[in-house]
């Protein structure tokens, strides 16, 4: 029985000084949507994982106020299931919550892919995208390097190499 799993495709930002222009496909975030066991057991880790530190201060705080609560004359019901619904959640919806994150720091949902597994989901994404243009190979007549004269014009100009070299370097024709 094959299961199909929802998986976020998230296109990093563009406007960056340290990244090319233009959105690059090969470097996109697959997330898949649903439930995560890690989050289930350890809600605060696995926010913190993720880099989200204002919910990971607030998943340790709504379990030391669980166990406070929990440790009360009366209240063990309520700090247990406070305890376990905000686990639930975290679990549930945590996923999500980190999507809307990226998506606040300059990310773009680009697409939302039903699939068995996260190989699937990046065969059915990339084979979707356009064909990247085919650049000629240059003729190997164009590989031959030309002297050029020097700025100066006194040093002599550097050896013309009119072919193809054998091994891995020429050395100046020699």
């Amino acid at each position: 029985m094959c299961s199909l799993k929802s998986y976020l495709v998230l296109t990093p930002p563009e406007n960056r000084p340290d990244r090319p222009a233009g959105n690059d496909p090969d470097r996109a975030l697959f997330l898949r949507d649903g439930f995560s066991w890690v989050a289930f057991v350890f809600p605060w880790a696995w926010l913190g994982w993720n880099r989200l530190w204002l919910a990971t201060i607030l998943a340790v705080a709504v379990e030391i106020g669980s166990s406070i609560l929990a440790n009360l004359s009366g209240f063990w019901l309520a700090g247990t299931l406070l305890g376990i619904a905000f686990h639930l959640l975290v679990a549930l919806e945590g996923r999500h919550y980190l999507s809307e994150v990226l998506q606040r720091r300059g990310f773009t949902l680009d697409s939302a892919i039903l699939a068995p597994d996260i190989t699937t989901a990046e065969q059915i994404y990339f084979s979707a995208l356009p064909a990247p243009e085919r650049q000629p190979l240059p003729a190997a007549a164009d590989w031959a390097l030309q002297s050029r004269p020097s700025a100066g014009g006194s040093a002599p100009a550097a050896p013309t190499i009119t072919g193809p070299a054998l091994g891995l370097f020429d050395h100046g024709g020699r």
